[in-house]
Formats: structure tokens, C-alpha cells, sequence
């Protein structure tokens, strides 16, 4: 989310030759599912960078921003008028700290919105940890661990729903609580639920 939001706020508020090719390859990426490039990235980074059977193939990529996160929280940076930006600049304020002390306190609840987006698709991934984690039970995600559990108790079903119980309470605790937010961000940048 952090290195999201420059690249949001450069596509929503700057004015520069590509921007628009810019935005056409950000919603482009949208469209590429992870199994496409599944293989190359494998290689990438089991053969060449010897991390298989660990989560950084998974928490790297996600360091260089989300094309989803991009998207949503430039939707969101439209809606800022540009009347705040130009009044920090004229008080001496660069973009840095124009983006800081401005469009972050404004972004808000699209900052929620995409924090809550990333957190359940950081916890419902299981395609991720099976191809990277899988055989390092010490690095299973709890998706692809409940999963293991359901494969090893298949007809202890009391045991399977606790489980399940047990990995879906988070996500609702955490939905719950931010519903708010959640809902104010999403209806602000105009995507429909």
C-alpha cells in the first residue's frame, strides 16, 4: 500500500507525457492472471534466487505495488480537489510533503479500503503458498495450512470446522471493525461492490 500510493497520486495528479500509457499498463496488469506467468516467475525465484520454500516470493512483489491498489487509490486521488495541492505548493510545501501532509489525511478511506482489499487477499491466497511454501510446513500460509488439516482429519469434520472457524474469525473481526471505512472508501472511488 505504501509504494502504491506515489504512483496513484503521480498517475492522478501530474501532468506528463504517458501518463495515460501509464494507466493503460497499470489496468493491463490487472487483467494478467498470476497463472500466466506462474512458470517464469517460479524459476525466477526458486532457481535463481533460491527462496523456495519460504514467503518472500509472496511479500516481495507486493513491496512494488499492487496494480489493483494503484488503480483504486488513483480513482480515490481524482476526487481530492486540486485546490488543497495547489494551496500547500504555494505555502512552500514540495510534492513530498505536499502527498504527506495533504493527500494522506484526505485519502483516508481509500487508504482503508485498500488496506482491507490487501489483507484479505494477502489471507485467502492459496494459489501463492502452494507453488512458493509448499514443502516448508513452517511457511504455510493458514489457507494452505487448513487445507492440509481438512486432507489429514477428512472425516474428523468437528475438527475441520473448528478449524475453519478459527481461520475465518480474524477476517471478520477485522471486517467488522472496519466496515466503516471500508464502505466509505469504496463508494468514494466509484467502484461498485
Amino acid at each position: 500500500m505504501v509504494s502504491s500510493l506515489p504512483v496513484a497520486y503521480a498517475l492522478a495528479k501530474f501532468r506528463f507525457r504517458g501518463r495515460h500509457l501509464s494507466l493503460l499498463l497499470v489496468i493491463s496488469m490487472m487483467m494478467l492472471p498470476p497463472q500466466v506467468v506462474v512458470i517464469p516467475m517460479y524459476l525466477f525465484w526458486a532457481k535463481q534466487l533460491d527462496l523456495s520454500g519460504t514467503l518472500w516470493p509472496l511479500i516481495v512483489p507486493m513491496a512494488f505495488g499492487d496494480a489493483f491498489s494503484i488503480f483504486l487509490l488513483r480513482q480515490f486521488l481524482l476526487t481530492i480537489p486540486d485546490e488543497y495541492l495547489d494551496a500547500a505548493r504555494v505555502d512552500g510545501c514540495g510534492e513530498l510533503r505536499t502527498l504527506l501532509r495533504v493527500v494522506v489525511p484526505m485519502a483516508k478511506p481509500g487508504l482503508a479500503a485498500v488496506a482491507l482489499f490487501q489483507f484479505f487477499y494477502a489471507w485467502n491466497d492459496y494459489f501463492g503458498p502452494q507453488i512458493y511454501a509448499s514443502e516448508n510446513p513452517g511457511a504455510w500460509t493458514l489457507s494452505y495450512g487448513l487445507e492440509s488439516f481438512k486432507g489429514a482429519h477428512h472425516t474428523d469434520w468437528n475438527l475441520t470446522m473448528a478449524a475453519t472457524v478459527l481461520v475465518m474469525a480474524p477476517v471478520i473481526l477485522v471486517f467488522f471493525f472496519a466496515q466503516k471505512a471500508f464502505v466509505e472508501g469504496v463508494t468514494l472511488t466509484g467502484v461498485k461492490g
